[in-house]
């Protein structure tokens, strides 16, 4: 059969502007079998080899049938564009719940590799969290509270059970808005638990906390990569805690955040030597921007184009994604990777994501310097701060707030409605500007996209319909903000030329 270009205007494709890798993406499994993802609404399509290879070319490049198939599929709306509707029509502070990150202490007892805070104090400021602070941060929240009327308060530092007091606090006072006003609360930690007093165990069994512990993998990785200020190992000792908070509540939920520099033991061995000891609910897994080679700290390097990914990474992550669904076994609690999770959602329920991050936009940070700031890595910068805590915010945030398409690079990425536009603070780490992305990441971010894909595709026996309800309060890439795309449902709509895999009733 002739190609498109040799056809009468009956067999125009619908969409017939569209363009490889900005509209749609060809993928090839691993079995030789091709994938087609739709930018538009964040479908996926099973089509053939021969399909995959005109439509690598462009839409033009398709056979009578195949644009008689692909119209069919359009006309059904299986193939739309609506997330760029969505996104344009999307207001900054959409798709998130306000959230406060509260930097409560300068204070660390790890001396970990790659830390970007230069040990806690971000090599800027000094101090605690001081009490004059917290009505200060609640006059924020009144100020800039979301339509959700939820607020999720997360505890930051340093080592924030150092200053367990101000947490204390916080959480009092919350208590007494949610009576007055019914705002709720939602209450994270993100520490190294390596300090768990009695009076801290109690508070966050007591308050339900989301308690996203820092360890880094098995025992051989987290000490090596988070040793004490001594040099001891820190790994004995956060395990013992984390079986003593399970031990205190099977309701906590508890992360493991792992920051992966590559080497050896792979990461598919650290991830199943703490899947083994079945204490934690999901885990989160970031590439450590800096060679694993140097070990250099990430603030010093700040506005220096010197921050790469590990050259290990990747083929590990890779290995991982492989491995992936043989982790979702009855006996263990383990419910996912947090990032792997959220682009299964936004796949299956066709959701898109306004930013990369909530960061200036409903996120911000207070810290002891009396700053807020649109993220926590770059607490003390004065480039970026945006306020203090007397004031509230004196500047806006307009970088933090543009979307996508307003961005001249990832305007042209297929992923651009998952991704959300890469982290600002490892785009200025890499390139000294905040909206120019770090090839190296958009690597990663796309990679992880094909991979997510993969797995949906192959049809692991229940991955599609497992609950992913709790991902909004897990602060997944830091509260990425998700809204709903408006999707059309589809019916019996496959032909000849395409395969619809994400089900009508894997759909909201």
């Amino acid at each position: 059969m002739s190609a498109h270009s040799n056809q009468d205007a009956a067999t125009k494709p619908l969409y017939d502007g569209w363009t490889p890798d900005r509209d749609y993406r060809v993928i090839e499994q691993a079995d030789g079998r091709h994938l087609l993802f739709i930018v538009g609404n964040h479908r996926v399509l099973r089509i053939g080899a021969a399909t995959a290879a005109r439509l690598r070319d462009g839409l033009d490049a398709l056979t009578e049938n195949e644009v008689r198939d692909w119209n069919a599929l359009v006309t059904a709306g299986v193939i739309e564009a609506v997330n760029p509707i969505a996104a344009a029509a999307a207001h900054w502070s959409d798709g998130a719940n306000l959230a406060i990150n509260v930097n409560l202490t300068a204070a660390c007892n790890l001396d970990c590799s790659y830390c970007f805070a230069d040990g806690g104090d971000y090599g800027r400021i000094k101090g605690r969290l001081q009490a004059e602070t917290v009505p200060q941060i609640f006059d924020f929240v009144a100020a800039h509270l979301t339509p959700s009327r939820t607020v999720r308060f997360e505890f930051f530092g340093g080592e924030p059970l150092l200053n367990l007091e101000r947490i204390a606090e916080i959480c009092d006072h919350a208590d007494r808005l949610r009576r007055a006003s019914s705002i709720q609360s939602i209450f994270r930690i993100s520490t190294n638990l390596t300090y768990l007093p009695p009076e801290a165990l109690e508070l966050l069994v007591a308050r339900r906390f989301i308690v996203s512990v820092s360890i880094d993998g098995g025992q051989r990785t987290h000490d090596r990569n988070r040793p004490t200020k001594t040099g001891q190992g820190s790994f004995s000792r956060i395990l013992d805690n984390c079986r003593r908070l399970r031990a205190a509540s099977d309701d906590v939920l508890l992360v493991a955040r792992m920051t992966v520099l590559g080497g050896e033991p792979t990461l598919l061995e650290d991830v199943r030597e703490l899947w083994s000891y079945n204490l934690f609910d999901y885990f989160q897994i970031y590439p450590a921007v800096v060679p694993a080679e140097k070990l250099t700290r990430i603030s010093r390097t700040r506005g220096a184009a010197s921050a790469h990914l590990s050259s290990g990474f990747m083929p590990q992550f890779l290995e991982l994604v492989a491995a992936y669904p043989e982790l979702f076994r009855p006996d263990n609690r383990f419910r996912g990777v947090l990032e792997y999770e959220r682009i299964a959602e936004l796949l299956l329920r066709g959701k898109i994501a306004l930013a990369f991050c909530s960061g200036g936009r409903n996120y911000f940070t207070f810290s002891p310097d009396a700053s807020i700031m649109p993220c926590h890595r770059l607490v003390g910068d004065t480039r970026f701060q945006v306020g203090t805590a007397a004031r509230g915010l004196v500047d806006e945030p307009v970088a933090w707030r543009l979307p996508v398409d307003a961005n001249p690079v990832c305007s042209r990425c297929w992923a651009r409605y998952v991704c959300g536009g890469g982290c600002k603070q490892e785009n200025l780490v890499a390139t000294g500007d905040l909206t120019a992305p770090n090839p190296e990441l958009c690597a990663y971010q796309t990679r992880m996209l094909e991979s997510v894909i993969q797995v949906i595709a192959r049809g692991d026996e229940g991955y599609a319909e497992r609950s992913r309800d709790a991902l909004d309060d897990l602060f997944v890439s830091c509260g990425r903000p998700v809204a709903d795309a408006g999707r059309r449902h589809a019916g019996a709509v496959n032909n000849a030329t395409f395969e619809l895999i994400s089900k009508p009733e894997d759909e909201s």
